[in-house]
């Protein structure tokens, strides 16, 4: 005797009622799984958020055309207002973002212009970061690595805008390197339309690749913000994959690699831009 359990499929009919009961049951583990996820989130998501903030300022951008002084490409030096999302990742203010998002030579170097190379370099001024109350702090970039698309500002806690602040920070040091498809929990933050407020994105690790150093790509993965794994350890910070003639890719780097150069920028003496002289009359 066999049973007809679905139109052209014909089974004993003790394995139609096994069949059956895991078709009606095997659907109950996901919720749970996705309630344990949801439970990791909220949790990062409350520890972290204020963690992440706004940083604004203005770069002058000044280009030049590589092994040539007298080019007929003239570019005029080009002054941008920029704004970006960093980490606090020290008590003392440091904060890291992604370098492409406030260095706009990084955008021009290489170009080609009437077939002349060009080259270009950006000094960045009147540097600010917002925090998740709103209020704005002077800061100042202190360190860059081109190499991994990192830059570091540190918030002048001193100035009279940093007076009664508390500074939260995320712990480069309590991270884990996470594997493939493993969920991933992503702290950002909404730009001035949505009034700036924090927000959460759930992904998992779809890409890791350990040439020419380790890069991973993640869902849900913004430029500066902290991507963490649902134990609360942190991945880490994601940046821009820049490659000569190609369009840059966003990538994870590890905590341990970004660590590695915080250590660095926390040591470094602070060159600020100097001042324009005020136009004659």
């Amino acid at each position: 005797m066999v049973a007809r359990v679905f139109p052209g499929l014909f089974v004993h009919p003790m394995k139609s009622i096994v069949l059956a009961l895991a078709i009606c049951f095997a659907p109950l583990a996901t919720p749970a799984a996705d309630d344990t996820l949801a439970a990791a989130a909220r949790k990062i998501f409350e520890e972290k958020q204020e963690c992440v903030l706004w940083v604004t300022g203005v770069a002058k951008t000044t280009f030049s055309a590589e092994g040539s002084g007298d080019s007929p490409v003239n570019v005029p030096d080009q002054e941008t207002k920029i704004e970006a999302l960093g980490t606090i990742i020290d008590a003392s203010g440091l904060v890291v973002t992604s370098l492409s998002q406030v260095d706009p030579a990084r955008t021009f170097s290489g170009r080609m212009i009437r077939g002349v190379r060009m080259d270009a370099s950006s000094a960045l001024k009147e540097v600010k970061v917002t925090l998740a109350d709103g209020t704005e702090i002077p800061a100042v970039l202190v360190m860059k690595d081109t190499d991994l698309d990192l830059a570091f500002i540190r918030i002048k806690l001193d100035s009279k805008e940093a007076r009664d602040v508390t500074i939260k920070s995320v712990d480069l040091k309590n991270s884990a390197a996470g594997k493939m498809l493993d969920s991933t929990i992503t702290v950002t933050r909404m730009d001035e339309v949505l009034n700036r407020v924090a927000a959460v994105n759930i992904g998992e690790i779809n890409m890791i690749t350990r040439k020419p150093r380790v890069f991973i790509r993640a869902g849900g993965g913004v430029g500066g913000c902290p991507t963490f794994l649902a134990d609360g350890k942190l991945l880490g910070i994601t940046t821009a994959r820049l490659v000569r003639n190609r369009n840059p890719v966003a990538v994870i780097l590890p905590a341990s690699d970004v660590l590695e150069i915080a250590e660095q920028a926390k040591a470094a003496k602070v060159v600020e831009p100097a001042a324009e002289a005020p136009v004659k009359e």
